[in-house]
């Protein structure tokens, strides 16, 4: 390998394990059998992992900051190996894996739990017991609306939103749809703006069937580039998972449509708006009018707001960013309750989304969608987390009559 880079979808973690401190790795497609765990003295090397320094230019500059211990190039080489072995390196081997995981995934119909066991019991009568405690620890809010058109829940981990998934959620007790609408976000990259699916996902409370007519028909109507040319992005990707364990629990084998959001930045570094661009609006018009054909539907955003802090490369610690990201919240939670969403949209391209809104496309979107309908914020909090001087801000919101 000329120039040797680590993957950019890998996420480096700094821990101690047996007293020392290790260098481990999270791979969200967990590509390796069994996870490495390497001496944190290897930092300076993995950090010249970037594509532009070759093996003997990484041997130099470890003996630069060495002092002058010359470190073997054999030594280097096997380093390297070990971590291609575990495919953490952006090579041949590491390509060849992923072709076969793409190829897997696609000839799948369903779309297994990702999560399951891990983000949230896998266990169908453990979860529906942790949803329904959520919902009872709530006091009566009194809200009784007679149509509830969309929610707005976070993706946040479940054991840290729980009260405000329940908050959101509650209100779907003992109402039926013919049809519900899901808009995640897509936290890896995608081409075009939306990625569409149409497996079936699988919670541990059974399968939810999709929609694939209605998916058809989208995927009929709209511009190129619209769409992803895969829908691979949501074979790992869980700001739909968690909805659809929530919608299966509620509103039991109500069919969905499921779309991971992304693209938007594009706008934000051209400067640009997705209101301008047929793509975007083709797609709303789409959706509209294809919904209006299935009688009660309900539209559900998988969204936080906020990331800001040391573990989101803000270089200060979040409670000094904390009271100004929160209240560029409120400015986007008004514009989401006004039904404005190129509102929402103006205020990004106004401050740079600079507290990093992981589910700005959603957030636009679905306020866009509900244009006209009466929002009701039911819950907004903030998540601290201490070990690494970083916050998440995030919300649940209905649009009711």
């Amino acid at each position: 390998m000329e120039k040797p880079a680590l993957r950019r979808d890998i996420q480096m973690i700094v821990t101690r394990l047996e007293g020392r401190r290790v260098v481990v790795f999270q791979d969200p497609y967990e590509l390796s059998r069994q996870q490495l765990a390497i001496d944190a003295g290897a930092l300076p090397l993995l950090q010249m992992l970037d594509g532009r320094h070759g093996v003997r230019d990484i041997q130099r500059e470890l003996m630069i900051r060495s002092g002058g211990r010359l470190v073997a190039l054999s030594d280097i080489e096997s380093f390297l190996e070990s971590l291609d072995g575990a495919f953490l390196l952006d090579s041949e081997a590491y390509r060849r894996e992923m072709d076969s995981l793409l190829d897997a995934f696609s000839r799948d119909d369903r779309r297994p739990c990702a999560h399951a066991g891990k983000a949230y019991d896998s266990d169908p009568e453990r979860l529906a017991r942790f949803i329904d405690e959520s919902e009872a620890a709530l006091p009566d809010e009194g809200l009784r609306p007679s149509e509830i058109h969309a929610l707005v829940a976070p993706h946040i981990d479940l054991r840290v939103a729980r009260s405000t998934y329940a908050a959101a959620y509650r209100h779907l007790k003992g109402r039926s749809y013919d049809l519900a609408v899901v808009l995640g976000i897509n936290h890896h990259p995608q081409d075009g703006l939306f990625c569409i699916s149409t497996k079936n996902y699988l919670t541990p409370f059974g399968e939810i069937r999709t929609d694939r007519g209605f998916v058809r028909r989208l995927q009929q109507r709209v511009q190129p580039g619209t769409f992803s040319t895969s829908d691979f992005g949501h074979k790992i990707e869980h700001s739909i998972e968690f909805q659809a364990l929530f919608l299966r629990h509620y509103l039991g084998d109500t069919p969905i449509v499921p779309i991971l959001c992304g693209g938007i930045h594009e706008f934000l570094l051209a400067q640009t708006s997705p209101f301008e661009d047929g793509r975007f609006t083709g797609f709303v018009d789409a959706v509209r009018e294809e919904t209006a054909k299935r009688g009660r539907v309900l539209f559900v955003a998988g969204v936080d707001l906020s990331h800001v802090g040391l573990k989101f490369g803000d270089g200060v610690p979040a409670e000094s960013i904390l009271p100004r990201a929160q209240s560029s919240d409120r400015r986007i939670l008004d514009r989401l309750l006004a039904g404005d969403g190129a509102a929402i949209y103006a205020h990004a391209a106004e401050t740079g989304d600079s507290y990093k809104v992981c589910g700005l496309h959603a957030l636009v979107l679905i306020a866009e969608l509900m244009k006209g309908k009466t929002g009701t914020l039911l819950d907004y909090q903030t998540y601290r987390e201490q070990a690494t001087s970083s916050a998440v801000t995030y919300a649940a919101a209905m649009f009711a009559d």
